[in-house]
């Protein structure tokens, strides 16, 4: 069956829309005149501009000029509300610093935290952090639950991105090409995030599965800007000063990367579609429905960043960021426009992890503990059997969906969109999974690399300062006393936390705005039918169980909780929120 193009579809008489209040899909029938006139006013009203910020287009014209204004006097006075309580938490935290002698020792930055924060951050960071942070296996464990989305295992044949020649003291025997060659080696490459006058480096790192089966790190690499040629290689061999600082600069790039990257990764990747379906699908559509459900006041975060890049307020205090305003939009957009986090369909989760030898692997010993794909899988598993159910009752073939020319028009549109690899939609189980994905980009990135992630983990202090004092070595030999001087002041330390903590809503925690609530809404689900009232039912229900395990979650006899000495629950059900917040 050969589908119309979009503009005879607009102007088409041909089908009709059901005439009830809840969703309907399109018809064959002798009326659709109503409902291709409102979608013709939406593409009027509607319209796609340039963005400086995240490669995506940015919407505009008078509809959506006015949806705008109307979300942002929603969320607006949220975030101005947040920002003076945490304006006057900073003063407190500051100033108890201060009181308690600065910071002498690394153990120090601990007052940065403790009895400080009580409404933006009451928890701190996660359990462990502050404490454990020496443990190789916490920084090595990170790459698989707090900062999962640059880790990749090496290919057999792979050339290397540098040498480790003290690698079989570490592992028992094995060196390099032995790790490579049996499929237990891993890398990351940050090399292209050198310093734009600040004193950072980008890193190349090294880690591998032991005998025992953990995962560890091998080596780090960080390359400053004019010493390339000239860059030092840390290991587990050095100095403990020495490698903790090796750590550190590899933190920070994670660090820098879910700061900016999720711009591109989540927000952006999610607007595309959704702008696209808006262009596309009548209102009564139900994935109209469920898209304005996940995609809540949506086109607030990129102009709230790209305010502060352009004031320079993202950037305020100490100046010992290593990246300028210019050089971070330019690195959100070049993940983005190059398809690294645009990419619709190579990035669902499970042929991302796929593709980057992390799951389902041939090649080499399995992960023994993977916490980020362990709880991504639950929670977006129950969402696919949720989107399964939803389009099932609403499509009774595949044969159906194929005939749906608004679902069909939504495709092409994502062409003009610039959606990257946005799949053709011909079958049920091809669009529950992109609804699965565009729930996935804006709750599970969103949180992991901002909203409950970031501040609790991957830029929590001492572990992860975002900028260091003083221009990284040239030789090893530091001492814990040396390091210090590398380290933020009081000053800087507050800045960070407050800095991090915008993103986040420990005040929704329990609440009906968290991941548990997803499809718990009485409008969206006034507007259903039985069978996915009875879907929605269920998966909260799952949602509440597996809040329950997450918050069960202890240290073993061994201190480890997953193979990690600090426990990660980033993705508790009843804490993460369920839409991308401002």
């Amino acid at each position: 069956m050969k589908l119309p193009t979009l503009s005879v579809l607009l102007s088409s008489t041909a089908v009709i829309a059901s005439a009830s209040d809840g969703f309907s899909l399109p018809t064959v029938g002798h009326d659709y005149a109503s409902r291709a006139a409102e979608i013709a006013t939406k593409r009027r009203g509607w319209l796609y501009e340039k963005y400086p910020l995240g490669g995506a287009y940015y919407p505009t014209g008078t509809l959506a000029n006015k949806t705008i204004s109307a979300q942002q006097a929603q969320w607006f006075p949220v975030v101005i509300e947040h920002a003076t309580i945490i304006s006057k938490e900073a003063e407190s935290a500051l100033a108890g610093v201060i009181a308690k002698g600065n910071f002498t020792k690394l153990g120090d930055y601990t007052n940065a935290y403790e009895n400080q924060w009580n409404m933006s951050l009451p928890r701190g960071p996660m359990q462990g952090m502050l404490t454990n942070y020496t443990d190789d296996r916490l920084f090595s464990m990170m790459r698989l639950s707090a900062s999962p989305y640059k880790i990749q295992r090496v290919k057999l044949h792979e050339s290397f991105l540098f040498p480790v020649d003290d690698a079989a003291t570490i592992t028992g025997g094995l060196s390099l090409r032995n790790l490579r060659d049996q499929g237990r080696l891993f890398s990351t490459d940050f090399s292209q995030m050198k310093s734009s006058g600040k004193y950072g480096a980008g890193c190349q790192a090294y880690f591998y599965i032991n005998r025992s089966g953990d995962f560890l790190p091998l080596a780090v690499k960080p390359i400053v800007k004019g010493r390339e040629k000239s860059a030092l290689i840390y290991t587990p061999n050095d100095k403990p000063a020495d490698w903790l600082l090796a750590k550190m600069l590899l933190n920070q790039n994670d660090g820098y990367f879910s700061t900016w990257a999720h711009v591109g990764q989540s927000h952006s990747a999610a607007e595309a579609p959704y702008l696209a379906a808006i262009r596309s699908l009548g209102n009564d559509h139900p994935i109209m429905g469920i898209l304005n459900r996940v995609e809540k006041t949506p086109w607030g975060i990129r102009p709230n960043l790209q305010t502060g890049l352009t004031t320079g307020e993202t950037f305020t205090g100490p100046q010992y960021y290593p990246w300028s305003p210019d050089a971070a939009r330019d690195y959100v957009n070049q993940l983005y426009l190059s398809g690294e986090s645009a990419d619709f369909k190579r990035n669902y989760y499970r042929s991302d992890f796929k593709a980057r030898g992390l799951v389902d692997n041939s090649f080499g010993p399995k992960l023994k503990s993977f916490p980020f794909y362990e709880d991504t899988s639950v929670i977006t598993e129950a969402i696919r059997e949720f989107m399964q159910s939803f389009i099932s009752s609403y499509y009774p073939n595949d044969k159906a969906v194929a005939r749906d020319v608004e679902l069909q028009a939504w495709y092409h549109e994502t062409k003009a969109a610039q959606v990257y690899d946005f799949p053709r939609i011909k079958t049920r189980q091809a669009i529950a999974d992109v609804l699965t994905h565009q729930v996935y980009l804006s709750v599970i990135v969103s949180n992991v690399m901002s909203t409950n992630g970031i501040h609790l983990n991957s830029m929590a202090l001492p572990f992860a300062p975002a900028g260091f004092l003083r221009p990284i070595p040239t030789q090893k030999g530091l001492t814990e006393k040396d390091l210090m001087t590398f380290m933020p002041t009081p000053e800087g330390a507050i800045w960070q936390i407050s800095t991090y903590v915008v993103g986040h809503r420990p005040m929704w925690r329990d609440t009906n705005e968290t991941l548990s609530h997803l499809f718990d809404d009485e409008t969206l689900l006034a507007r259903t039918n039985p069978k996915t009232q009875a879907a929605a039912k269920k998966f909260k229900a799952t949602m509440m169980d597996f809040s329950t395990e997450v918050r069960a979650r202890k240290f073993d006899e061994h201190g480890l909780n997953r193979g990690m000495p600090f426990i990660w629950d980033a993705l508790d059900p009843n804490f993460a929120p369920y839409w991308s917040v401002v």
